[in-house]
């Protein structure tokens, strides 16, 4: 009698270990897959920002060589931009290079033109963007000068 409730408590013990070790290991299974889905997760989250960041660096560097390219020299000389990035990337003073001090060349007068240049796929004008082609459609636009009241000191 004392040898079978020995047996039987082993077997119960044996059975407990092993659906504790068979827990574990499932455990440890789900542990490892959590682990190597959220290390692919952090590798793709990392390619996403390279490529963002990649592309980000490519349009800043497409939008200040722009002048250089045919779609813009062919509208605009490249003299007559100025670079300004944000928020319109140029400010074009067509005919400036033109002008002449001596005639004030009538025959090329210089014409303000703010350019935004795109070169994304679905890039569109940002709210603000939208805003300052408003104004100037609008006539919203006006030159203003400012003289600072300076006073030089005598030393």
């Amino acid at each position: 009698m004392e040898n079978e409730l020995l047996l039987i408590w082993a077997v119960i013990v044996t059975m407990t270990l092993g659906i504790l070790v068979a827990f574990l290991v499932k455990l440890r299974k789900t542990h490892q897959d959590d682990i190597h889905s959220m290390e692919q997760r952090i590798v793709k989250e990392r390619k996403d920002a390279t490529n963002r960041s990649r592309n980000t660096l490519k349009g800043t560097i497409s939008e200040q060589m722009s002048p250089l390219f045919p779609e813009f020299y062919s509208k605009y000389e490249p003299s007559d931009a100025r670079f300004l990035g944000s928020p319109i990337d140029y400010v074009i003073f067509k005919n400036m290079s033109k002008f002449d001090k001596k005639t004030k060349d009538e025959g090329n007068p210089i014409e303000v033109v703010l350019v935004d240049i795109k070169t994304g796929k679905s890039a569109g004008l940002s709210p603000l963007q939208k805003s300052i082609q408003n104004a100037v459609d609008d006539g919203r636009v006006s030159f203003d000068i400012i003289k600072p009241n300076v006073e030089k000191k005598k030393i």
